[in-house]
């Protein structure tokens, strides 16, 4: 299954609100990812959907498809490099 589908699935929504996913996909707290994010400091890019202080951080679907995918592409490339 390729992973936007997967993430589509998953969330039905393009753009994710980035609480959706700092836990499983960043292993931090909401806490952490916006202080992460406020300084540009997140694997992947993310935005605001208005011009608020208090606006939520989003995140785009394709953006986190790309992040696990090279991830995976990273951990495929070690475990051939070890095993073979």
């Amino acid at each position: 299954m390729n992973t936007v589908f997967m993430l589509l699935a998953q969330f039905e929504e393009a753009i994710i609100p980035l609480g959706k996913v700092c836990d499983d996909y960043f292993g931090c707290s909401l806490r952490t990812a916006m202080n992460k994010a406020k300084a540009e400091d997140l694997p992947i890019p993310t935005f605001k959907i208005g011009s608020s202080a208090k606006a939520p951080y989003y995140i785009h679907l394709n953006d986190l498809a790309e992040y696990i995918d090279a991830q995976r592409a990273k951990a495929k490339e070690e475990w051939s490099r070890v095993n073979t």
